[in-house]
């Protein structure tokens, strides 16, 4: 009861803020291209990319985007995330959802532009996530991921917009339908979504350790539906098991990301 309170409470905090935005007009003159877009996508791009292994400084990011520095994961990563986040604010304004198999595969192949023949492709086979207690689905994979697809439309509909990113966020990483990338690929489609429904991006904090190591641990106690493996790719089925696990911890997270790039729209809404 005291998680499905706060949890109601941080929603709420989250839709007044949103609900502010569209009354001021704002979300349709902010463009991803200026500086707190910006901004917000070098902090992401850090963040996201320090949880997979690859540290960047802010001024050795803004040396990488340049293009005074090779750094091909950094710079697809920004590349990727910038134009999907482009095409998903315009998808809010026209009222359209934007989720479908292609914008997946569409992302994971910007984030192995040049580097991989594998990207966007779907992997055939088992996979083991270091570390995790998750067990994957090891065929079917295309299955499941339109089985994805559509329980996530309902969850968007289901639920207030943390509990639903939360539970989707957790079935996309439980599922882990590539090879390799599956969390950066996971975070940009988790935000995708968020601009789609009209929010900025969350930024998911993972340059210290223990960043990192409260992330994982969020996503444990979410994903315990999946411990002991994968049900059908029936949706009813994936949807049960999902319930199982404890998304407050997720939640928390999501929101103490979202909620400050959400006032800093407002801020730049109100400027204007």
């Amino acid at each position: 009861m005291v998680s499905d309170n706060l949890s109601k409470i941080r929603c709420d905090r989250l839709l007044e803020r949103r609900q502010l935005l569209d009354q001021l007009g704002g979300l349709a003159h902010i463009a991803v291209t200026n500086q707190e877009w910006l901004y917000m996508l070098e902090e992401e791009t850090r963040h996201s990319l320090s949880i997979e292994g690859y540290f960047a400084s802010e001024q050795e990011l803004k040396v990488i985007l340049s293009g005074r520095k090779s750094a091909p994961e950094i710079l697809n990563y920004y590349s990727t995330a910038r134009s999907h986040y482009t095409i998903a604010l315009q998808y809010h304004l026209d009222r359209e959802l934007w989720l479908d198999v292609s914008m997946i595969r569409g992302i994971h192949s910007g984030l192995y532009y040049d580097l991989s023949r594998l990207g966007g492709v779907f992997r055939d086979g088992p996979i083991q996530i270091q570390g995790a207690k998750v067990r994957p689905p090891a065929t079917s994979i295309e299955g499941y991921v339109r089985s994805f697809v559509s329980l996530s439309k309902q969850l968007l509909q289901q639920y207030p917009i943390l509990p639903a990113v939360a539970r989707l966020h957790t079935l996309f990483e439980s599922i882990h339908p590539f090879q390799d990338g599956n969390g950066r690929a996971g975070r940009i489609l988790l935000n995708t979504v968020l601009v789609n429904q009209g929010f900025p991006p969350t930024i998911i904090k993972g340059i210290e350790k223990t960043e990192r190591d409260r992330y994982y641990q969020a996503l444990e106690v979410a994903d315990i539906g999946f411990h002991q493996g994968f049900p059908a790719a029936y949706i009813p089925l994936l949807a049960e098991s999902l319930e199982q696990g404890n998304f407050e911890p997720l939640e928390s997270l999501l929101y103490e990301g979202l909620r400050p790039r959400l006032d800093q729209w407002l801020a730049a809404a109100l400027e204007q």
